[in-house]
């Protein structure tokens, strides 16, 4: 009976172990498949991410940059007559106010952040990218576009009262029949109109703003990408 009963005994244990190694290896590959699935979703949403910023930047080249560079040329070219105090053509001068009048508005693209928030940041492993990226698209990008948005929000309205003081708009037939509305000068001396001067400078102050904050955008998102980019190589 005790050898019976320490048979018993060890198989009971034995049985024992076996199921709690089944359990073991069950939780195992549960986890590892678990981990699989975080690592998956964590790859796709900063795939997402760096697609959104590539976007971005690539949008920043092809439009907010040549507009800015427009704007920067007439500022230059209508300094280069204000200073030297020489007489412009109406047309010439038309020309160059139209380039200094360039606006840009800044914009980012949150939605795949947004998206990340609803998963939780916490499935970006990295505890530096995710510090990174929860800072540049809820601290630095907003900081940084709403500075130069509401510059322009602000002068809009003075520039545009002023500028009703100096130009005025006309009717333009063409001998082939097309037509246009155009604008052209109410006053005579236009570099020493001080309704205009006043626009040139704010026009400037916008200027300087979109430049600065444009480049702080594009440095954020740069560096915000070449971390992504690292911890997708891993």
């Amino acid at each position: 009976m005790e050898n019976k009963t320490g048979k018993y005994f060890k198989y009971a244990i034995g049985e024992i172990v076996l199921v709690v190694i089944g359990i073991l290896i069950a939780l195992q590959i549960n986890n590892w498949n678990e981990g699989r699935k975080a690592n998956k979703k964590e790859s796709l949403i900063l795939n997402e991410l760096l697609n959104s910023i590539n976007k971005d930047l690539q949008i920043y080249e092809d439009f907010l940059i040549p507009r800015i560079e427009r704007k920067e040329s007439g500022l230059d070219s209508l300094q280069a007559y204000i200073f030297d105090y020489k007489i412009i053509q109406d047309s010439l001068f038309l020309d160059y106010y139209t380039n200094l009048g360039q606006d840009v508005y800044m914009r980012f693209d949150n939605g795949p952040y947004e998206a990340l928030k609803s998963n939780s940041l916490d499935i970006i492993s990295n505890d530096s990218l995710r510090t990174e990226i929860n800072n540049a698209y809820t601290v630095e990008l907003p900081i940084y576009s709403f500075f130069s948005n509401d510059l322009y929000d602000e002068n809009k309205t003075e520039i545009s009262e002023l500028e009703h003081r100096f130009l005025k708009l006309k009717r333009v037939y063409h001998k082939d029949g097309r037509k246009h509305i155009h604008f052209d000068l109410k006053v005579d001396d236009i570099l020493n109109n001080q309704d205009f001067l006043w626009v040139f400078d704010l026009e400037r102050r916008k200027y300087q703003e979109y430049k600065s904050r444009l480049k702080q955008i594009k440095t954020t998102l740069l560096e915000l990408k070449t971390m992504i980019e690292k911890e997708l190589e891993k």
